[in-house]
Protein backbone atom coordinates (compact mmCIF):
# COMPACT_ATOMS: atom_id res chain seq x y z
CA UNK A 1 0.00 0.00 0.00
CA UNK A 2 1.33 3.52 -1.16
CA UNK A 3 1.74 6.05 2.17
CA UNK A 4 -0.55 8.87 1.98
CA UNK A 5 0.70 11.87 0.70
CA UNK A 6 0.20 15.48 2.22
CA UNK A 7 2.12 18.36 1.81
CA UNK A 8 4.21 19.13 5.20
CA UNK A 9 2.56 22.31 5.40
CA UNK A 10 -0.14 23.65 3.91
CA UNK A 11 -1.70 26.89 2.29
CA UNK A 12 -5.08 27.96 3.49
CA UNK A 13 -6.50 30.94 2.40
CA UNK A 14 -9.94 31.95 3.22
CA UNK A 15 -11.09 34.91 1.60
CA UNK A 16 -14.28 36.88 3.03
CA UNK A 17 -17.28 36.41 -0.02
CA UNK A 18 -20.59 37.55 0.33
CA UNK A 19 -23.10 34.21 0.59
CA UNK A 20 -25.38 33.99 -2.17
CA UNK A 21 -28.97 34.51 -1.44
CA UNK A 22 -29.72 31.75 -3.49
CA UNK A 23 -30.52 28.30 -1.92
CA UNK A 24 -28.88 26.46 -4.98
CA UNK A 25 -26.65 24.01 -3.74
CA UNK A 26 -24.01 24.21 -6.30
CA UNK A 27 -23.92 28.28 -5.71
CA UNK A 28 -23.52 27.29 -2.10
CA UNK A 29 -20.45 25.03 -3.00
CA UNK A 30 -19.24 27.23 -5.21
CA UNK A 31 -19.38 30.07 -2.56
CA UNK A 32 -17.49 27.64 0.18
CA UNK A 33 -14.64 26.96 -3.17
CA UNK A 34 -14.46 30.46 -3.55
CA UNK A 35 -14.11 31.38 0.29
CA UNK A 36 -11.10 28.83 0.25
CA UNK A 37 -9.60 30.77 -2.72
CA UNK A 38 -10.22 27.82 -5.68
CA UNK A 39 -11.18 30.82 -7.75
CA UNK A 40 -8.72 32.32 -9.73
CA UNK A 41 -9.28 35.16 -12.53
CA UNK A 42 -8.08 32.91 -15.10
CA UNK A 43 -10.88 29.64 -13.50
CA UNK A 44 -14.06 31.38 -14.85
CA UNK A 45 -15.53 28.33 -15.25
CA UNK A 46 -14.49 27.15 -11.85
CA UNK A 47 -12.97 23.70 -12.94
CA UNK A 48 -10.93 23.87 -9.70
CA UNK A 49 -14.44 23.40 -7.77
CA UNK A 50 -15.50 20.48 -10.63
CA UNK A 51 -12.74 18.37 -9.70
CA UNK A 52 -12.87 19.00 -5.47
CA UNK A 53 -16.09 18.35 -5.87
CA UNK A 54 -15.58 15.15 -8.18
CA UNK A 55 -12.98 14.15 -5.48
CA UNK A 56 -15.24 14.23 -2.68
CA UNK A 57 -17.85 12.54 -4.67
CA UNK A 58 -15.52 9.71 -5.63
CA UNK A 59 -14.30 9.56 -2.12
CA UNK A 60 -17.92 9.06 -0.77
CA UNK A 61 -18.13 6.28 -2.63
CA UNK A 62 -14.94 4.86 -1.68
CA UNK A 63 -13.24 4.94 -5.14
CA UNK A 64 -9.89 6.17 -5.88
CA UNK A 65 -9.02 8.12 -8.86
CA UNK A 66 -5.96 9.02 -11.30
CA UNK A 67 -5.48 12.30 -12.78
CA UNK A 68 -6.59 10.44 -15.79
CA UNK A 69 -9.75 9.35 -14.78
CA UNK A 70 -10.86 12.79 -13.25
CA UNK A 71 -9.94 14.47 -16.42
CA UNK A 72 -12.26 12.18 -18.16
CA UNK A 73 -15.13 12.98 -15.67
CA UNK A 74 -14.68 16.76 -15.25
CA UNK A 75 -14.04 17.50 -19.23
CA UNK A 76 -10.37 18.73 -18.88
CA UNK A 77 -6.81 18.22 -20.07
CA UNK A 78 -5.06 16.23 -18.14
CA UNK A 79 -2.29 19.24 -17.53
CA UNK A 80 -5.02 21.42 -16.12
CA UNK A 81 -5.99 18.75 -13.85
CA UNK A 82 -2.70 17.79 -12.12
CA UNK A 83 -2.63 21.70 -11.84
CA UNK A 84 -5.83 22.01 -9.56
CA UNK A 85 -5.28 18.67 -7.99
CA UNK A 86 -1.46 20.21 -7.27
CA UNK A 87 -2.90 23.17 -5.44
CA UNK A 88 -5.94 21.04 -3.43
CA UNK A 89 -2.85 19.05 -2.23
CA UNK A 90 -1.18 22.22 -1.36
CA UNK A 91 -4.00 23.36 0.48
CA UNK A 92 -4.27 19.81 2.55
CA UNK A 93 -7.89 19.34 1.27
CA UNK A 94 -6.89 15.91 -0.57
CA UNK A 95 -4.52 13.10 -0.55
CA UNK A 96 -2.39 11.42 -2.61
CA UNK A 97 -1.55 7.43 -2.24
CA UNK A 98 0.50 6.50 -5.54
CA UNK A 99 -1.14 7.52 -8.12
CA UNK A 100 -4.60 8.31 -6.54
CA UNK A 101 -6.15 11.35 -5.60
CA UNK A 102 -8.60 11.34 -2.48
CA UNK A 103 -10.84 13.90 -1.07
CA UNK A 104 -9.37 14.98 2.64
CA UNK A 105 -12.70 13.59 4.16
CA UNK A 106 -16.00 12.05 2.59
CA UNK A 107 -17.62 14.86 3.38
CA UNK A 108 -16.90 18.87 2.78
CA UNK A 109 -18.59 19.65 6.55
CA UNK A 110 -15.67 16.97 7.78
CA UNK A 111 -12.86 18.58 5.63
CA UNK A 112 -13.60 22.16 7.04
CA UNK A 113 -13.75 20.78 10.74
CA UNK A 114 -10.22 19.11 10.01
CA UNK A 115 -9.07 22.24 8.30
CA UNK A 116 -10.36 23.79 11.82
CA UNK A 117 -8.41 21.68 13.65
CA UNK A 118 -5.23 21.96 11.39
CA UNK A 119 -5.12 25.98 12.12
CA UNK A 120 -5.77 26.15 15.84
CA UNK A 121 -2.86 23.47 16.12
CA UNK A 122 -1.02 26.24 14.05
CA UNK A 123 -2.36 28.98 16.02
CA UNK A 124 -1.19 27.24 19.41
CA UNK A 125 1.90 26.24 18.24
CA UNK A 126 2.55 29.99 17.68
CA UNK A 127 0.99 31.29 20.99
CA UNK A 128 3.53 29.11 22.63
CA UNK A 129 6.30 30.57 20.66
CA UNK A 130 5.08 34.00 21.04
CA UNK A 131 5.42 33.59 24.96
CA UNK A 132 8.55 32.27 24.91
CA UNK A 133 9.96 35.00 23.16
CA UNK A 134 8.08 37.84 25.33
CA UNK A 135 9.59 35.77 28.25
CA UNK A 136 12.97 35.62 26.55
CA UNK A 137 12.69 39.58 26.15
CA UNK A 138 11.27 40.16 29.51
CA UNK A 139 7.79 40.83 28.46
CA UNK A 140 4.84 39.80 29.96
CA UNK A 141 1.53 38.73 27.90
CA UNK A 142 -2.29 39.44 28.91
Amino acid sequence: MAAIRRSSGFRIMIKKVEKPFSDNTLDEFNWLCECLGFFEPIDKSKTAASVFKELVNATDKGEALSSTALAERVGMSRGSVINHLNNLLEAGLITKRGRFYFARSRSVFRTLKEIEEDILRVFHDMEDTAREIDEQFNRFYD
